[in-house]
């Protein structure tokens, strides 16, 4: 279903200049430079499994989505991609502002690469999953974000797709539609769709993961659910911390 084979994405960013340098100041006090988030990448998923992804830097934890759907190229190595992907993100509402629930339904299962007769089809059915059947006809700036949410999750997963990737989307709306969303996966699960997902949840971790790939700065490797979540959990108090330290410091300023 997808293979990557010393797979390596080089990017460019800006960083503070070294106070060492004697160039002058006129030239700015960034500087480029190249780097490599990801390289020597082998990764291979199954028809049926749901993986999550753990970026330990959480500086790009889209990029493996980006490039497990086709939408980037690496830089080195090779990746085999299945016929259809779809990467399912947070819905943007200025772009949904002017629209209605039923309009914005339309749009988003036309991005995720469903057809116009399709949409048609199965309009009612999207609108079902959503949540949103009564509501159809109001604007999207008298709705809550999570409503548009669960629109952006029941189009994505009304598309014809071999992968389905969610950038923090597996699993939205209120606690009640949580438990529509797992019907969902398991129904895409048992149909032989693959399913990748980042989420800083544990507990999802547990529940839905079949396998964890942990991105390490360049480094990768893949472990098992519970190992994933312990992880995580690390990951968030250290997070935490020093989110703390940061709030003191500003107090004390």
């Amino acid at each position: 279903m997808l293979e990557m084979r010393d797979v390596g994405v080089r990017v460019i960013e800006m960083k503070d200049r070294d106070r060492r340098s004697n160039l002058p100041t006129v030239l700015g006090r960034k500087v480029k430079v190249k780097t490599w988030p990801v390289r020597h990448l082998d990764f291979s998923m199954t028809p049926g499994e749901t993986v999550f992804v753990l970026d330990l830097a959480n500086d790009r934890p889209s990029l493996f989505l980006r490039l497990a759907t086709g939408l980037l190229r690496p830089d080195e190595g090779t990746i085999e991609l299945p016929a259809h992907s779809v990467l399912v993100t947070p819905p943007n509402g200025r772009v949904l502002k002017s629209l209605s629930i039923g309009q914005s339904a339309r749009l988003m299962a036309g991005l995720y690469g469903m057809p116009d007769h399709a949409i048609e089809r199965r309009f009612d059915e999207i609108v079902r999953l959503a949540g949103v059947g009564s509501r159809v006809n109001e604007g999207t700036d008298s709705v809550p974000r999570r409503m548009l949410q669960q629109v952006a999750f029941a189009a994505a997963t009304s598309a014809s797709a071999d992968l389905y990737a969610f950038d923090r989307m597996a699993l939205v709306g209120d606690r009640e539609y949580h438990e529509q969303c797992k019907q969902r996966l398991a129904e895409l699960k048992a149909a032989g769709h693959g399913i990748v997902i980042y989420s800083q949840n544990p507990a999802h971790v547990r529940e839905l993961g079949d396998r964890g790939l942990v991105l390490d700065g360049a480094r990768t490797r893949t472990t098992d659910p519970d190992t994933l979540a312990k992880l995580l959990i690390d990951v968030k108090k250290g997070r935490l911390k020093k989110r703390r330290k940061k709030r003191r410091r500003r107090d004390a300023d």
